[in-house]
């Protein structure tokens, strides 16, 4: 498919229009200021009455009597030349007419007459004269000079003004496309090595063409870089303190068995929970991994409604250790389309880190509505809530919130890779009366 002409294009295309207008004016400016004046002592000459005289002179004494009149008596112009031409385009005084001339003369001024009682018939470009037998002449006034190509004055002027506007559009174009052009490669330059705060400036970013746009993308696709950096060095460091400390406290169970000389029961339950711990944020990190990597997956028909119940149940007891307790309510709905592994991931991610954060004695809402195309899951607590800058940023893999606790960072970011390789969205906005919402839509499956 052809693409339609881009802002930057017809930028281009005005540019050098403008600059052949441009030259097209001044040309034709530098050729009417050379030929102006020998043009009006033609155009003077042609009007002046002396046509009228050569009539009177043909028409009182004949072609003899005019030859002798323009040699000896008519009042010509010294910058022009008289010529009388018979139908076979010939002077009367044998006058060759100019080479520049001729051919035009033939086809366009000396051609068949047309019916007239006067003596005096003017015609396009020159009058004709109407001899005692009837025989028409043309008479014809032309310049002596006009040496538009040939002289050399001219001909530098017009060179001088075309390079005038090839070095003018040649420097707008440099400043609109080549300046911005080497402003991008500088600061891609910069960040290749190393220089994750190099951005390009916010004018050129401003500028309303496919150039600004992608300097506006440019800066966005760094930011995004910046934050993923910083956001995964920040993972790793939490990453390793999580998995040490859980490992440092499985070293002291056992040492404090090894002292005991047995391994009591409430040692194997710690040693037991911070193995579940562990196998936890390993499990993140490979669905992680496995999303990240757009690894294909089953696809059959899930029924949510199903799906939601089974989780709540599972999640109960999780739910009683934090002092809060799960509502559901979830209609009969149409089903959906997916992994059923992976979609139950992503309601489970959401739901247990709205658990994490539900202050005791208050509940967290699991709620299953029906749109016409969609399947609806909306999740909320009563926490403290999202700041608004962090709204978006929450589901970017390793973003955690400001004084935010528990988590490997990568449990909403899993929800939504799993969400939208299913073809659906998901949000956060604060819950009316305090707290977070998180709003799932799946596309709904077409039964027939």
């Amino acid at each position: 498919m052809r693409l339609p002409p881009s802002r930057l294009y017809w930028r281009m295309a005005l540019y050098i229009g403008a600059a052949l207008v441009a030259f097209v004016v001044l040309s034709l400016a530098s050729v009417w200021f050379v030929a102006a004046g020998e043009l009006q002592n033609y155009t003077a000459t042609k009007h002046s009455g002396l046509g009228r005289e050569a009539a009177r002179v043909l028409g009182a004494g004949g072609r003899e009597a005019l030859v002798r009149w323009l040699d000896a008596d008519a009042a010509i112009p010294s910058d022009v030349t008289v010529y009388v031409l018979d139908g076979r385009s010939e002077d009367l005084r044998g006058q060759p007419l100019p080479r520049l001339y001729a051919d035009f003369v033939r086809r366009s001024v000396v051609g068949p007459p047309e019916a007239a009682d006067d003596a005096f018939r003017p015609v396009r470009l020159a009058p004709q004269l109407v001899g005692p037998d009837g025989q028409l002449y043309t008479f014809l006034v032309l310049p002596n000079r006009i040496s538009l190509v040939g002289n050399a004055l001219t001909t530098f002027g017009l060179l001088a003004v075309a390079i005038l506007v090839i070095a003018t559009v040649a420097w707008w174009i440099a400043r609109s496309v080549g300046r911005p052009v080497g402003e991008l490669q500088r600061v891609v330059r910069e960040l290749a090595s190393g220089q994750t705060d190099a951005r390009v400036p916010a004018a050129l970013a401003a500028r309303g063409d496919e150039l600004g746009s992608l300097a506006a993308d440019f800066n966005r696709m760094a930011e995004q870089i910046s934050r993923l950096l910083a956001s995964r060095a920040q993972l790793m460091g939490e990453l390793s303190h999580e998995l040490r400390s859980p490992l440092a406290r499985l070293q002291a169970a056992l040492a404090l068995a090894a002292h005991r000389g047995t391994v009591g029961e409430s040692e194997v339950a710690r040693i037991e929970a911070e193995i579940r711990r562990m196998d936890h944020t390993i499990g993140d990190l490979l669905k992680f991994s496995r999303l990240d990597a757009a690894a294909p997956f089953q696809r059959r028909l899930v029924r949510l409604d199903e799906l939601l119940a089974a989780l709540v149940r599972d999640e109960e007891l999780e739910a009683a250790g934090h002092g809060c307790r799960l509502d559901l309510e979830a209609g009969p709905g149409a089903p959906v389309v997916g992994d059923p592994e992976l979609l139950r991931a992503a309601l489970e991610n959401v739901l247990r880190n709205a658990i994490r954060y539900a202050p005791r004695d208050s509940a967290v809402s699991v709620v299953l509505r029906r749109e016409p195309e969609w399947q609806h899951v909306g999740i909320a607590d009563r926490g403290p809530g999202v700041p608004e800058a962090f709204l978006e940023r929450i589901f970017e893999p390793y973003v955690r919130v400001p004084d935010g606790s528990g988590g490997t960072g990568l449990g909403l970011a899993i929800a939504r890779r799993a969400v939208e390789a299913h073809g659906g969205q998901i949000a956060a906005r604060p819950r009316d009366g305090g707290g977070l919402e998180v709003s799932i839509r799946l596309p709904a499956a077409q039964v027939g």
